[in-house]
């Protein structure tokens, strides 16, 4: 059903949206819930070896409630982290149920270590769906859903004309990913 979504975008859609991406990225990204320098220094300050300091720090940035895991959740965390490649989303099926218990949290730990996947907002599936791709809500980390997500993100990279590509310090995803929930949240 995804793919035949995919298949069939409807390129009108998407044009007035493109039209005003710039636009749309500066209206997220520099909101003041945003917290725009903290995410720049914080895509800086996430790097291999990983900690569960720089775990703590990617919370404080999104403002979820500090972690009360067990030692063996921050490992099979830690290995999913480790192991995941973009732009593949199945390893997240692995996880235990405590540890794809937020896939906020899950999706913004994947943003930070990699860059490439995007956090999950459920004003960005607002967006995509104005858009036209439909994706399930949901709390919990579901790989499949996650991956349509990002694949749909990916996929309005793609088709979007270069006058969207900002000159910016942030990766595109991200770029897209606020364009998309500024998007999201307008009635």
């Amino acid at each position: 059903m995804q793919a035949f979504a995919l298949l069939n975008v409807n390129r009108e859609r998407l044009k007035p949206f493109f039209s005003r991406v710039p636009e749309l990225f500066e209206a997220h990204h520099h909101h003041s819930s945003q917290n725009d320098a903290g995410y720049e220094e914080l895509l800086y300050r996430v790097y291999r070896p990983y900690t569960g300091r720089m775990l703590d720090m990617i919370d404080e940035w999104m403002g979820t409630e500090p972690r009360a895991w067990k030692v063996d959740v921050e490992r099979e965390i830690m290995l999913m982290l480790y192991a995941i490649r973009y732009p593949d989303t199945l390893l997240l099926e692995s996880l235990s149920d405590e540890s794809s218990a937020d896939m906020t949290r899950i999706s913004g730990y994947l943003h930070f270590l990699h860059h490439t996947y995007t956090i999950w907002d459920e004003d960005t599936r607002k967006g995509l769906e104005k858009l036209g791709f439909g994706i399930p809500t949901t709390d919990k980390v579901d790989a499949f859903i996650y991956g349509a997500y990002v694949s749909c993100i990916e996929l309005v990279k793609e088709l979007a004309p270069f006058t969207c590509f900002l000159e910016h310090d942030v990766p595109r995803q991200r770029l897209f990913q606020a364009a998309l929930a500024a998007y999201g949240r307008e009635v």
